[in-house]
Order: C-alpha cells, then structure tokens, then sequence
C-alpha cells in the first residue's frame, strides 16, 4: 500500500488558490511513490456563508498578499466581485461538487479543484451555480446525469459533511493542510502555504524512511 497524501483545501480559499501548482508539482514529482486524495473542508458552512462585503471584505487586499506571496494572479473578473461585495461567499455547492468528482472519477480530484477555483478566481464565475459544475465536469468527459444525481442526493451531502467534521477533528481545519496517512496512521504534515522546495525535501525524507522501515520489516 502507497502512503497517502491528503490535500485538505477550500474552493473559496484564495491561499489554496496560490497553493494548487505546489500541489501539481508534488503530484508530478512523487505521483510513482503515493497517493493523491483531496477532501474539500467547508471553510464558509452555514452562519459563516456570507457576502463578501458582510463577512470577507478583507478579500481584495488578502488576494493581493497571496499574489506577492505565491505567484498567482487573481483575474480582474474576480477583482471585480469582491470589490463590488454582494456576491454570497458559501462553500457548500462547491465542496459537494468536489465530493461528486472524488466519487466518479477519484483520478481527476486534483485537476477539478484547480479547475474550480480557476472558474472563481480567474474567470469572476460563480461557484454557487450548477452550471459552473456542469461545464467543467463536461470538459473533463464526466456523465452529466450520474453528476447531477450525486450532486442534488442527500448522501453526497452528508458525506460532504463528514468530511468537514474529519477535517476538524484531525486539525486541518484551516486550508490548505497536507496530511500523510501511512497504513491506519496519519499525521498533519503541513498547514497554510509552503513553498515546493520545502515540501519536496519533506517528503523525499519521509518516504525514504517509510521505505527503509519496510525493507527491514520485511527481512
């Protein structure tokens, strides 16, 4: 069994915006040696899904910071949004659709992250919407209908619930967060934004030693 790499994000968290190509480049460099699973973790859920200008006025000067930090741009589109401020910051339909495509087609989990907070982030579209979901769920060849049934289905709602509480049980309840699980055992590895040379040499170690125990186990 591969360790397994957990990727706790947000779709509406700007700092996993700026975290995704760290992401890309962790799965290209160690894509041979583990796991890749991302759960979406329900940063604005209830009392908390506000509009920007209620409860994230903050929005436009924190994107600023993440681009001098990270290297990202954020589309004048999305600028645009906040600045304006009556768009309703509510993670729910996204992280269910995030849910929906771990369930259908676990391969692309990483790639649709990306692609949704592309679609907010660069392209000022809402992540509120069925039909955001719908067009990039088609781009990446998805049944529409199977979709749309997980999508509207109590269970994939509840399931999306669980893993909000799983991350706030296991202190990734702040985005992004990296979790290592090694058998039944896992561990946070890192939280917030961390640069790829630091988390590559991480995780290098790291499983050089899973693979160094498990050659002596073996003997």
């Amino acid at each position: 069994m591969k360790p397994i790499l957990i990727y706790a994000y947000d779709p509406l968290c700007g700092w996993c915006y700026g975290f995704h190509p760290i992401m890309e480049k962790i799965a290209d460099r160690f894509g041979d040696d583990l796991e890749i699973e991302v759960i979406a973790g329900g940063l604005a859920i209830g009392e908390n899904a506000q509009t920007i200008a209620e409860g994230f006025d903050y929005i436009p000067e924190a994107s600023k910071q993440v681009e001098t930090v990270t290297g990202v741009s954020f589309g004048e589109p999305f600028y645009l949004i906040a600045e304006e401020g009556s768009y309703v910051y509510d993670s729910e339909a996204s992280c269910i659709a995030q849910t929906v495509i771990n369930e259908l087609a676990p391969k692309h989990a990483l790639t649709f992250a990306g692609m949704m907070q592309n679609s907010l982030f660069k392209f000022g579209k809402s992540l509120n919407e069925w039909e955001t979901f719908s067009d990039l769920f088609n781009e990446l060849s998805i049944d529409l209908y199977e979709a749309k049934k997980l999508f509207e289905s109590a269970s994939i709602k509840q399931k999306t619930y669980q893993g909000f509480e799983w991350c706030r049980k296991t202190g990734a309840s702040a985005f992004p967060t990296l979790l290592l699980k090694i058998g039944n055992d896992f561990g946070v590895m890192s939280r917030g934004y961390r640069p790829f040379d630091t988390l590559e040499s991480h995780l290098h170690h790291l499983l050089n030693n899973i693979k160094k125990l498990s050659a002596i186990a073996k003997k």
